[in-house]
């Protein structure tokens, strides 16, 4: 069997939506960051749908990953590599915790990361679009 937290952020990192939700539990609860915690496979699509269509793309640089709990929780800590709609590489530290079912269903994620650098960035192209062309 393939390792399923690898095959997890493959599908984050290739922002595949319908196989990345498939891939939680129907209870399952995500806390991004600082935000509420979003519940249930559908209020998890949304977010996730949101999100990715705000930047360019992602990728996850693993640097350290714990399994506990006989392989049911995995604990990375990465820097997270995005990209913004304007090209913009903007590394994030995260640390990010997850919890499965018998089934491989992720029932629990919390990511704890500051996306305030990514959001600056953002603005930024956005401001630098409006700007009037000399």
């Amino acid at each position: 069997m393939s390792d399923w937290v690898t095959d997890y952020y493959a599908d984050v990192d290739a922002l595949r939506l319908e196989p990345f939700v498939a891939r939680h539990a129907e209870d399952a609860e995500v806390i991004f960051g600082n935000q509420p915690p979003t519940r249930g496979i559908a209020a998890i699509h949304d977010a996730f749908e949101g999100f990715w269509a705000m930047i360019g793309g992602m990728r996850h640089e693993v640097h350290h990953r714990w399994d506990e709990n006989d392989g049911r929780t995995a604990v990375l800590e990465v820097t997270t590599h995005y990209t913004t709609k304007g090209g913009a590489h903007v590394p994030l530290p995260c640390v990010s915790i997850l919890d499965r079912d018998d089934e491989y269903k992720v029932t629990s994620l919390r990511i704890h990361i500051d996306l305030a650098p990514l959001f600056a960035a953002m603005q930024e192209e956005s401001e630098q679009a409006a700007a009037p062309v000399a």
